[in-house]
C-alpha cells in the first residue's frame, strides 16, 4: 500500500471516529425507574410515638412516686419493612416496628429481710406487625436516580407489655406491672417519598409524614431498591 491510500484511508478512518463520538457525547443519558413494576424495596427507618411519653409519665407516676427523680427512657420506634411493586404504581409488603420507654433502675430496701435490697425497673414495649398498599403517584427520573411520591395504608396488629424487672433481690415490696394487650393495628402514609440513585446500586433514603401505630409525625430512614 503506498503512502496516498494509506493517508486516505486514515483520513476516512478518523471521519468515522470522530462522527461516533459526537453522537455518543449529544445522546442524552438514559432515565432509568427504580421504582418499576417487579422492583422490591426495603427500608429501614426510625420516628417518633408519642404515646410512649405518656406511657412513661404514668408508669412514673404511679409506680415510681417514692422516686422523683427517676428517669424514662424512650426508645424511638424501629422500623423495618420492603415493597413489592405488583404494579408500576402500585406496592404491597409488611412493615414490622417496635419501640419502648424503660425507667432506669432503682433500688428499694426488702423490709421481709432487712439489710437486703431489691434492684430492678420497670419496662413497656410497643411492636406491630402490618401489611402494607401503596400507590406511587408521581415519580421524578433523573439520568441516576429516581424520586417516587407516595400514598398508603397498613393494617395489622399490635402488641403492648409492660413488665417488673428484677435485676438482683426477692422483689420483696416493689409493686408489679403486668400488661399485655394485643389488637388491630393501623398506619396512614399521607405522603412520603423514596430516593434511590444508581451510584449507590439503588441505596437512597426515604421520608414518610403519617400516622399511626409506628410513628406520628415524620418517619426517616434509607432504603434499598433492587
Amino acid at each position: 500500500m503506498n503512502i496516498k491510500k494509506y493517508l486516505f484511508l486514515s483520513l476516512i478512518s478518523f471521519g468515522f471516529a470522530s462522527v461516533n463520538a459526537q453522537n455518543a457525547q449529544i445522546e442524552p443519558l438514559e432515565k432509568k425507574d427504580l421504582f418499576k413494576k417487579d422492583a422490591i424495596t426495603f427500608y429501614i427507618g426510625s420516628g417518633t410515638m408519642p404515646i410512649l411519653d405518656t406511657l412513661g409519665d404514668a408508669v412514673k407516676k404511679n409506680l415510681l412516686s417514692s422516686f422523683p427523680e427517676a428517669k424514662m427512657n424512650v426508645s424511638s420506634p424501629f422500623i423495618v419493612g420492603y415493597q413489592y411493586h405488583i404494579r408500576d404504581k402500585f406496592s404491597i409488603g409488611m412493615v414490622y416496628c417496635s419501640s419502648s420507654v424503660t425507667s432506669d433502675t432503682k433500688t428499694m430496701p426488702d423490709f421481709q429481710n432487712p439489710g437486703k435490697n431489691s434492684e430492678f425497673y420497670y419496662n413497656i414495649a410497643l411492636t406491630s406487625l402490618m401489611t402494607s398498599v401503596d400507590v406511587f403517584w408521581k415519580k421524578i427520573k433523573r439520568p441516576k436516580s429516581t424520586f417516587a411520591f407516595h400514598s398508603g395504608l397498613s393494617l395489622g396488629l399490635f402488641n403492648l407489655t409492660g413488665s417488673r424487672e428484677i435485676k438482683s433481690g426477692t422483689g420483696n415490696g416493689v409493686e408489679d406491672l403486668n400488661l399485655n394487650v394485643t389488637s388491630k393495628a393501623m398506619q396512614l402514609t399521607v405522603v412520603g417519598v423514596k430516593h434511590s440513585m444508581d451510584a449507590l446500586k439503588g441505596f437512597g433514603w426515604f421520608a414518610n409524614l403519617g400516622i399511626g401505630f409506628n410513628s406520628i409525625g415524620l418517619t426517616t430512614g434509607i432504603n434499598w431498591t433492587l
